[in-house]
């Protein structure tokens, strides 16, 4: 058979010709330079990238008759045999189908011999991960201490599967997937030494298959042409190949931009009728979103594989979604992808997927939502709510207020009405607190006390701020606590200046066992919704958010 199928013949001969791998290729040809050779060498890297036909090169450029050289000559007997894999000093071994103890022990048994013409003997073991435990064993006391003048270049697509002690006796060279640009830029070159007349399309979905492998791409455009001839478009490969036109993925942004049930389902049923992997729907839909994402984050689509036609596209289209409304449905696509593999109705999640994506909030909304946030947070920093208990109370009664400058260290000032209101404004200083601001700084409060005392800190944790008794902060200790209230109490002039000076309040402290009284939870409880009840009223956000989140107001 004449014909020499595309990845066989356009494969480099030089370090050269290499695509895309040049941070390997730079330190081969250093140690070539300096004579720094080891005796074992591992590349690792996905398929079809290079990796034994770079074995190949560096065994080329140690054995050239002109050599040790980064410039193999391919003329010289050694270069020519090596290149037709007929070469007694370069061997090739297949790591699959040679992977028992009884091969390596051959193999060591072969060891003892001279190279016949070259300066090495260089074993190229190909999936070396395929080799056994005991095969690997038989291998380490050889690479440990090799005769001299031979060299071994393990390739593999897993160098998770190959022991640690054969990793740490090699040189290990990552190679790295081959850019889409590369491939159709080297996919276009074939072409043209071809004659063979290909479009940018076809050359994008050639590439995209590809996924990084060069061997890959140059096998579907050999299959290309056996399928269509000589002249291959985007279409052709399309249906050759099984992939999902772009047309599909707009398609399906479109219906998702205009909320569209119905065009939504028959969008699936052409899925499916037209025989497309769902997998791979789910798969190219994830890029196509990734592709929107890039043009609205960057502004531009100078970074996006694809053609100037789709390029315009998606720029256009980034500007019907914001970044968070691409990033949820990415997420979407994402967890189906997954969940679709075990589904036994495939279908039907798909479906619910779509469904789902139509019936996506704008973010917007929820970015407005979080500023609202952030802006109560800092409404509620900068002024004090009126408590709930006034409102429950008599409209001529003011909440009470305790001053930290009052003799009685924190005796109540009497209400709005009183004879003694004049007296409260005049006193200076006077604040406001109530359970809900001691609540919210209790951990603060837990700090700051163990800064003074680290196992009284501990024993407060234990504890939870329950209600106040005029001027007294009554403390829960729960049931099984009660040995933490002793130790509590022994310290309370020191845990009431630390109230003091985070409140800015005198108030003394009363430590109970078990849960606060019922009465008391049902006031709270009342509390809590009229609470709840002012801050809807004055920061209407609030209403909007425990609407959308299902909330509740947790005291």
């Amino acid at each position: 058979m004449s014909y020499l199928v595309l990845a066989r013949k356009f494969r480099p001969m030089t370090f050269d010709e290499v695509i895309d791998q040049k941070h390997v290729i730079v330190t081969l040809q250093n140690a070539i330079k300096s004579e720094r050779l080891a005796n074992a060498y591992l590349f690792a890297g996905p398929r079809g990238v290079g990796k034994t036909t770079i074995a190949r090169i560096f065994a080329k450029a140690i054995n050239c008759a002109k050599g040790p050289t980064i410039t193999p000559c391919n003329q010289c007997s050694s270069c020519i045999e090596i290149n037709q894999s007929r070469n007694i000093d370069v061997l090739e071994i297949d790591g699959a189908s040679n992977n028992g103890v009884d091969h390596v022990r051959n193999l060591r048994e072969k060891l003892k011999y001279v190279p016949s013409h070259g300066k090495y003997k260089i074993y190229i073991i190909d999936e070396v991960h395929m080799l056994t435990d005991s095969a690997f064993n038989a291998l380490l006391k050889t690479l440990e201490e090799p005769p001299p003048n031979v060299m071994f270049i393990f390739a593999t697509t897993e160098p998770n599967k190959i022991l640690p002690t054969i990793l740490s006796r090699c040189q290990r060279f990552d190679f790295k997937r081959i850019s889409q640009t590369e491939i159709i830029n080297h996919l276009r070159y074939i072409a043209t030494q071809e004659s063979i007349t290909i479009d940018e399309d076809a050359l994008h979905l050639i590439a995209r298959k590809a996924d990084g492998s060069m061997r890959d791409g140059q096998s579907l455009l050999d299959q290309a042409v056996s399928f269509t001839g000589d002249e291959i478009t985007g279409k052709s490969i399309a249906n050759l190949l099984g992939i999902i036109d772009n047309e599909i993925f707009f398609r399906a942004t479109d219906i998702i931009k205009k909320r569209d049930q119905n065009e939504a389902l028959n969008l699936i049923d052409d899925i499916f009728v037209n025989g497309f992997d769902l997998n791979e729907f789910l798969s190219g839909l994830n890029e196509h979103l990734r592709n929107i994402l890039i043009a609205k984050v960057t502004g531009s689509a100078d970074n996006l594989y694809t053609t100037d036609a789709y390029a315009k596209r998606y720029l256009a289209c980034s500007s019907d979604f914001s970044e968070n409304d691409l990033l949820r449905l990415i997420k979407i696509a994402s967890d189906t992808e997954i969940n679709i593999k075990r589904s036994a109705n495939p279908r039907l999640k798909l479906e619910i997927a779509l469904l789902n994506m139509l019936r996506l909030d704008n973010s917007k909304r929820v970015d407005d939502l979080l500023d609202g946030i952030h802006e109560l947070k800092n409404q509620l920093m900068a002024s004090n709510i009126t408590s709930a208990a006034t409102t429950t109370s008599s409209p001529d009664v003011e909440k009470k207020k305790v001053s930290p400058t009052d003799p009685s260290a924190g005796s109540v000032i009497t209400a709005i009405g009183t004879s003694d209101d004049e007296a409260g404004q005049n006193i200076q200083d006077v604040a406001e607190i109530d359970i809900v601001e001691i609540k919210e700084k209790w951990h603060q409060f837990v700090d700051d006390v163990k800064k003074n005392k680290i196992a009284l800190g501990s024993f407060l944790n234990e504890g939870e701020p329950s209600y106040l008794e005029g001027d007294t902060l009554v403390i829960s200790f729960g049931s099984r606590n009660g040995f933490h209230i002793k130790s509590v109490m022994k310290y309370a002039p020191l845990l009431e200046t630390i109230l003091y000076k985070l409140f800015n309040v005198h108030l003394h402290l009363k430590c109970i066992k078990g849960n606060a009284p019922s009465t008391d939870s049902r006031v709270m409880a009342n509390y809590s919704e009229n609470y709840l009840s002012q801050l809807t009223n004055r920061i209407p956000q609030i209403k909007t958010i425990l609407e959308v989140f299902d909330g509740e107001l947790v005291r």
